[in-house]
């Protein structure tokens, strides 16, 4: 109860925020000015967001012990997992959403000049950055920083989202496309969430029939769909040694996603990238999605992070119980 009751202040929070920027980013006095700082802002406040992640991360102790006990089992779920979504997204979009790999309706006469506009933002130079972001983060935070200031870093970073979140929204404001982009997701926008759970538990049991878990505890572990705060913790009464995979997978489907979003936003598919980081594309990772792909993103990636992230203690649950 009390994670529920966490989870909708959170998404209150988050809401509020993207929203208070996209009034703000559609006023006249700024969305008519150019605003050059804006991206550089929102550049540096995620670059602040993901290192304080990894000092956080490499502080951790458990995170760090669990890399060489289990990390191979952690590993093959999470690739799996976010391989499953990808594939399961790609297909509702191509055969169901019938959207380009711009996320635009197939066919609309401005496709050509979106992705000469576009196809920019998803460069290897921010996968750079991501990647060196979070090894100087983990790096500080095991060797460097002490426990003194990494206990803010928690403060730090739902600042940084909170920040980031309103950067998002006033660039969102300022396209002025806000309104026709819910108009072109629709209802079937709640597809995507369904298509990311589906195939990452899909592909999950389908590797865990290699693994010594099995195909049940490997979809236990990945139906944390990137909450690795939440879902161990219902794993513990059942299993410890799944609690501890759970965890380090879920880790590492939040950090492989900031990474693989940049390069899966150019080689595969914009709406492709909110099937990587499953309940964090709402939050920590929402930011990664828009910077690589487009404002237009935001309504699949918020809207699918919200309900996987209401869904990981029914799906946890009901898995155990089988």
């Amino acid at each position: 109860m009390q994670a529920a009751l966490g989870t909708l202040v959170s998404l209150i929070g988050y809401t509020a925020a993207v929203a208070v920027g996209a009034f703000v980013g559609s006023r006249p006095a700024v969305r008519d000015r150019p605003l050059p700082w804006l991206g550089r802002l929102q550049l540096a406040a995620l670059m602040i967001l993901i290192v304080s992640l990894g000092v956080k991360l490499g502080a951790d102790e458990e995170v760090i012990a669990s890399l060489g006990q289990i990390g191979l089992s952690a590993f093959l779920i999470t690739v799996a997992a976010m391989a499953g979504s990808v594939l399961a997204v790609t297909f509702l979009r191509r055969f169901v959403l019938k959207l380009d790999r711009f996320g635009l309706p197939r066919g609309s006469g401005n496709a050509e000049e979106t992705a000469h506009d576009e196809t920019q933002k998803a460069d290897n130079s921010l996968t750079k950055w991501i990647v060196a972001a979070v090894a100087l983060g983990m790096l500080a935070g095991y060797f460097v920083v002490p426990d003194s200031i990494v206990q803010y870093c928690g403060t730090v970073i739902d600042i940084g989202l909170y920040l980031l979140l309103f950067l998002v929204g006033t660039d969102m404001g300022r396209q002025g496309t806000m309104v026709s982009d819910i108009k072109t997701a629709g209802f079937k926008v709640l597809l995507v969430p369904l298509a990311v759970g589906i195939g990452s538990l899909a592909a999950a049991a389908l590797v865990g029939v290699a693994l010594s878990l099995g195909p049940k505890d490997s979809m236990a572990v990945s139906a944390g769909l990137g909450w690795y705060s939440l879902a161990p913790t219902l794993l513990a009464p059942y299993s410890l040694p799944v609690s501890a995979v759970c965890f380090l997978a879920n880790v590492m489907r939040e950090i492989f996603a900031i990474l693989a979003i940049p390069l899966v936003s150019k080689y595969i598919g914009y709406v492709e990238c909110v099937a990587l980081p499953g309940a964090a594309a709402m939050d920590t990772v929402l930011p990664v999605v828009v910077g690589a792909t487009h404002e237009r993103i935001t309504i699949y990636s918020f809207t699918s992070g919200v309900l996987l992230s209401l869904a990981v203690p029914v799906a946890v649950s009901g898995i155990i119980a089988l």
